[in-house]
């Protein structure tokens, strides 16, 4: 059985403000897909860096992704996001980005060790949120600590959502979600994907 989580990271924006997030579910499927795309991004070598084209970064969609990006953590989810996505580099890392809609800003975490992701997942309790702040994984960091303070000023809305549903990391352009899946449905409905 695959297990669920979700995975919350912030969100880097020039207008400031600290609690703005991106959050997406992930399972043993999604872990897979991770370590597959992974793969498709050879290391640079001295023979790869003299050639023309270099693959060095695969970038893949994350439809099912809810951004948060108003400045006031308890609005509801931002519809005004496009091009939600996952970009994986050569060096193994991988962020999340998307550009704002009324302002063209673009909007982008700190990278974080796909290894790490996928090795917290395998040893970490099923069903626990992953809080990831300035690229480091905060779940225990001291409480008074800056990071401790953001996870605890996100930790309301994190009750408050169910985090059992299965990720939705889909990498071929113009394919529709699952239109056959009501919950999909509903949820490409609330993230105005419709």
């Amino acid at each position: 059985m695959s297990q669920a989580r979700r995975v919350v990271m912030q969100v880097i924006k020039r207008t400031g403000g600290g609690n703005h997030h991106v959050e997406f579910t992930l399972d043993d499927n999604f872990a897979d897909r991770l370590r597959q795309l992974r793969s498709l991004v050879p290391p640079l070598t001295g023979l790869t860096k003299q050639r023309d084209l270099v693959i060095d970064k695969v970038r893949v969609r994350l439809p099912s992704a809810i951004w948060r990006c108003s400045g006031d953590i308890a609005s509801e989810v931002s519809n005004d996001v496009d091009g939600s996505c996952i970009v994986i580099a050569a060096e193994g890392f991988f962020n999340c980005g998307g550009k704002d809609r009324n302002s063209k800003e673009k909007l982008v975490t700190y990278t974080f060790p796909i290894a790490r992701l996928l090795e917290l997942h395998a040893e970490r309790p099923v069903g626990e949120t992953f809080y990831i702040r300035n690229g480091v994984f905060t779940n225990d960091e001291p409480a008074n600590s800056s990071a401790g303070r953001w996870v605890a000023s996100l930790h309301d809305i994190a009750e408050s959502r169910a985090g059992d549903n299965a990720s939705d990391f889909d990498t071929l352009q113009g394919v529709p979600l699952r239109a056959g899946d009501s919950s999909v449905a509903m949820h490409s409905h609330r993230m105005g994907l419709n």
